[in-house]
C-alpha cells in the first residue's frame, strides 16, 4: 500500500510540474477562482517557504536521507495501522517529487497559490507539499491514536 500511494504521488506531482513549467512563464498565472486561487509558475530554491534557500546540496541529502530512514524503518512502518501507512506513502511520494525536482532542475516548483483578494497570500507550493503535510498529519493522527491505547 505504501509504495504505490508514493508512486502515485510522485508521478501525479511530476506531471503537474511539468504541465505548469512547459505551460506558464515565471511568475505568469491563470486565474482559476478570481480573488482565491491561481495558477502561478514559482521556482522555490529552498524548502517550505523558501527557508534555506540555495542549499540545494543540503536540501538534497535530508530529503535522501528521509527517503533512507523511510525505508530502513519499513518493517516497522508495515505493521503499524493503515492510516500510519497511508501517511508514510503520502511523505514518501511528496519527498520523492520534490527530491526529483531539486535534482533534475536545482529548485522546486511550485505552483498553487491561494490568497484572499490582495490583503493575504500563502506561499505557492505544489502536489508533493500537500502530500507531506497530509502525511505528516496522518501519522501525527496515528501516533496520537496509538498513545490513547497504551
Amino acid at each position: 500500500m505504501i509504495l504505490p500511494i508514493a508512486i502515485a504521488v510522485a508521478v501525479a506531482d511530476q506531471i503537474t510540474k511539468w504541465a505548469v513549467f512547459a505551460g506558464l512563464r515565471l511568475g505568469e498565472h491563470i486565474t482559476v477562482v478570481p480573488g482565491f486561487f491561481d495558477l502561478r509558475k514559482v521556482l522555490n530554491r529552498g524548502a517550505a517557504w523558501g527557508v534555506l534557500s540555495g542549499q540545494r546540496v543540503l536540501l538534497v541529502a535530508v530529503s535522501a536521507g528521509m527517503l533512507a530512514l523511510l525505508w530502513r524503518t519499513r518493517r516497522d512502518i508495515l505493521a503499524a495501522g493503515r492510516v500510519c501507512r497511508i501517511g508514510v506513502g503520502l511523505l514518501a511520494g511528496g519527498i520523492a517529487g520534490n527530491l526529483i525536482d531539486r535534482v533534475k532542475h536545482g529548485f522546486v516548483i511550485d505552483f498553487l497559490d491561494f490568497h484572499w483578494g490582495e490583503a493575504y497570500a500563502f506561499p505557492a507550493f505544489n502536489i508533493a507539499d500537500s502530500a507531506i503535510f497530509l502525511g505528516i498529519v496522518l501519522y501525527f493522527i496515528y501516533t496520537v491514536s496509538e498513545r490513547k491505547r497504551s
